[in-house]
This record gives C-alpha cells, sequence and structure tokens, in this order.
C-alpha cells in the first residue's frame, strides 16, 4: 500500500476491498462501545498498556522508482503503553512486529519501536476529559529494523531512523479499558522506505482500585482521598460546626453538640432537648420527654394519681371521686382544668377574653396554697416557622407570669418557659384545633415535698 500522497491515512486503507471485515469489525466495536459509559485515565491511574493487532503497507525508493508492496499476507502485532502527564498529553511508547510479503519479489519482518507524545482532543477544553469518543493525534521519533529480507531489494536490510505520525481514537469500555483505532505513518528519515500501520486493539489499566480513606470510593474518584466523606459530597466530608460527629445537613442543632439528630438530652429519654417539654426529666416520645410513671398517657405533672393507671384525668373512676378538696390530687385538677382553657388570639401573646376566669381560678388556688410553685409553659400551634413560634409561645408563657405577679403572687414562686409547636394539645388541621394549641399548660411543685 503506498502513502506518498496527502490524503487520510485511515481512509486510504479503508477503501481496499480487502478491509471489508475490518471496516465491519470497527463498525460492531463502535456500536458495542457506545452501549457503555465510562471514566477517563486521570491523574490517580497514569499509565495504560496497550495490546493490538496490525497490517503494514510498505513503500520502498529503488533507482529513484517506487515500489508498491501491500500485498499482506501475514498481521502483526503491537504493543505498548502510555503515561498520563495533564489532561491535553500522553507520552507513548509503541513496539510493532510483522511481516511484509509481495508474491516472490519482496520479504521481510519489520519490528520498529518509537516514542510519542500523544494530543488529546479529550482535554476539557474541546471534549470532556469523561468523553466516550476521544481522538486523539501524535507525533515523536522511533527505529524501524528490517530481517530475513529476501528476493530483491536487500540493500535495505538493518536499521533506519523514521518519524511516526498518527491519528487514532480511544472509546471507553470502561474505567479501565478502552478499545483504540490508529493510523500510522512511519516515514524514514533517510527517505530509504515508509510504511503505514493500521492499528486496533485495547487500552487497559493494570493499577488496583485504592481507597486510602474506607469511605466506599476509589481513590481517583474521591475529591477528598485521604479523609472520607460521603459518596453525595464526592467524598469529602460534610461540614461539622459543632463537632459532635453529625454533619450540620443532617444535625438539628448545627450549633450545640448532641447525640440524638446533633442535638443534646440532658435526661437521656431519647428525646432532644428542643423538642422535651420535660427537659430534666426523663419521659417517652410519647409523652413529649415528660414521666408517666403509671404509663395511662397523663403526665406526673398533670396527673393526680401519677402511681395508678386511671383513664379519669390519670384516675380510676374510685379515687376520683375520693379526691377530697384539700389534697394534692384535687389541687392538681383544678390546676390542670382552670389550664385548659387559658388560651391566646392568633399569632399573638393577648390573652382571650375567655382565658381571665380560669387565670382567677388559679390564683385562689395559689393564695391559699402558698407552698405551690407553678412551671407555666407556652404553646403555639404550626402556623410560622419553628423558632417565631418558640419566641411566641414564650412570650405567652410570660403573659400569664405578669399576670400572677400584678396580682400578688411572688415571682419566686413562678418559671416561664416557651416550648413552641413541639408538643400540641390536638392535631393542627384546622382553625379550631389550631386555637386549643394556643395555650399554656401548668404544671405545680408544692415546695415542701
Amino acid at each position: 500500500m503506498v502513502y506518498r500522497h496527502s490524503g487520510s491515512v485511515l481512509a486510504t486503507l479503508l477503501a481496499k476491498p480487502k478491509f471489508e471485515i475490518m471496516k465491519k469489525l470497527i463498525i460492531l466495536t463502535l456500536l458495542l462501545c457506545f452501549s457503555t459509559l465510562a471514566m477517563s485515565q486521570t491523574e490517580y491511574d497514569r499509565w495504560r498498556y496497550k495490546l493490538g493487532v496490525t497490517h503494514m503497507g510498505l513503500d520502498i525508493r529503488y533507482n529513484d522508482g517506487q515500489y508498491n508492496f501491500s500485498d499482506l499476507h501475514n498481521v502483526g502485532f503491537i504493543v505498548g503503553t502510555e503515561y498520563y502527564i495533564n489532561p491535553s498529553l500522553n507520552a507513548a511508547l509503541n513496539i510493532s512486529r510483522g511481516k511484509a510479503r509481495h508474491e516472490r519479489e519482496f520479504r521481510a519482518l519489520i519490528t520498529d519501536a518509537d516514542l510519542r507524545l500523544n494530543y488529546k482532543f479529550n482535554n476539557g477544553y474541546i471534549l470532556k476529559e469523561d468523553a466516550f469518543f476521544a481522538p486523539y493525534i501524535s507525533a515523536g521519533l522511533g527505529f524501524s529494523h528490517l530481517k530475513e529480507q529476501e528476493y530483491y531489494f536487500d540493500e535495505f536490510e538493518g536499521g533506519h531512523a523514521i518519524m511516526p505520525l498518527a491519528v487514532g481514537a480511544n472509546m471507553r469500555i470502561n474505567d479501565k479499558t478502552d478499545v483504540y483505532t490508529e493510523a500510522a505513518l512511519k516515514k524514514s528519515l533517510d527517505d530509504s522506505y515508509n510504511y503505514t500501520q493500521f492499528n486496533i486493539g485495547v487500552k487497559f489499566s493494570l493499577k488496583k482500585d485504592k481507597d486510602s480513606d474506607n469511605d466506599g470510593l476509589i481513590d481517583r474518584k474521591d475529591e477528598c482521598p485521604e479523609v472520607a466523606g460521603p459518596s453525595t459530597n464526592n467524598g469529602c466530608p460534610l461540614a461539622d460546626d459543632d463537632n459532635d460527629g453529625v454533619p450540620n445537613l443532617y444535625d438539628a442543632c448545627p450549633t450545640i453538640p448532641g447525640s440524638i439528630d446533633g442535638c443534646p438530652d440532658q435526661d437521656g429519654d431519647k428525646v432532644p432537648d428542643m423538642y422535651d417539654v420535660c427537659p430534666t426529666k426523663a419521659g417517652s416520645p410519647e409523652t413529649a420527654g415528660c414521666p408517666d410513671r403509671d404509663e395511662d398517657g397523663v403526665i406526673d405533672s398533670q396527673d393526680p394519681c401519677p402511681n395508678k393507671f386511671g383513664t379519669m384525668n390519670g384516675c380510676t373512676l374510685e379515687d376520683y371521686q375520693n379526691i377530697t378538696p384539700e389534697s394534692e390530687g384535687s389541687i392538681k385538677v383544678q390546676l390542670i382544668e382552670a389550664a385548659e382553657n387559658i388560651l391566646f388570639e392568633l399569632d399573638e401573646a393577648t390573652l382571650t377574653e375567655g382565658s381571665y376566669e380560669p387565670l382567677n381560678d388559679i390564683l385562689v388556688v395559689l393564695r391559699e396554697n402558698p407552698e405551690i410553685k407553678l412551671d407555666i409553659n407556652g404553646h403555639a400551634d404550626s402556623t410560622g416557622s419553628s423558632d417565631y413560634n418558640m419566641n411566641l409561645s414564650q412570650e405567652r408563657a410570660e403573659t400569664v407570669k405578669e399576670y400572677f405577679i400584678e396580682n400578688g403572687i411572688a415571682e419566686s414562686r413562678l418559671m416561664a418557659q416557651g416550648f413552641g409547636e413541639r408538643a400540641p394539645r390536638t392535631d393542627n388541621d384546622t382553625s379550631g384545633e389550631r386555637a386549643l394549641n394556643r395555650r399554656v399548660d401548668i404544671d405545680f411543685i408544692i415546695s415542701n415535698k
């Protein structure tokens, strides 16, 4: 095959009838490759090794004439390696060996080696670095050797310096394997002979995948290969401002260290303090973090009969009927029933008109029982943000506290705390339900017990 004229080497080769089978093989390879996705060669996996087959067409100048020896009866092989320099350049070493024969006029074993610099079009500027189809061009210097030459033209035996020029393309199969096709012109620098090669083969990596930080993402796909992080963040750790081991993205309390969803839990009841109505007394999620010793659904601070299961405000019917007016249980019932009617206007810390009567009933109890102290817990419905509702509920608790102080109750007997929307009395689906959740609850403490 003569390659003394300008034009595409690949097009010239494929134009020959004897290359029809090769053309079909290339088309099949392309179809197989386009059905897959892959990653490109990177700085984390710099080396590629190559193995393929080659066809040669030889062009010899003899006595100022040009002889075409392009009838090939043997397929040669090509091996090599490539080294990733940067996204645009690879260094490549290629070694090929094959026989060329033309009837009874010429026969020789051609062995060559060359060192080239490949310019890759999938460099992030022209094509994406992980492009499936990755064309390249290359040039370099090499050495060619003819031996076992028979018949005529035996003066060309021995070594000749060559300059290889090539065009080719890599087609990614997977992270470690490419199929490549290449057409190359190898021109002897002494102008004694030139030959063309059409190569097809595979390039592969022998490097074992490494995961230095054991985060499940191999180093060459890991933007932080020395520090563990989730794949959703490309292998880098997520920010954790409070250093509690829960990333800010998943931390309900990103600035306060804690063990429950990143939030503190003082009483260890698995209810974070921010959702715990009784943050210093262990309870359960079902009772908003407050204790309920008899497990009747009425928390101890509001249960007239905290040690015995009951359905009448936490008591059995018999115990409820036996509560004496001066007993602790009776006082608790009065406070609970009165507090149920202390409600607030929508989106305000203003008491509703009907709230003053139950407030005055509580005042009577406080005046008659000076040993009693009150915890006033403010609540809000789910309208608005959680931060807004927390502030609003605190203002509501303070409103009730101020009412008692203005009516002669010592401030030392009163504590006000807001709990936002975390402990609703009922659902928040209707306006009536939301009105019931805009409230205060009263817990009482008898100081001499």
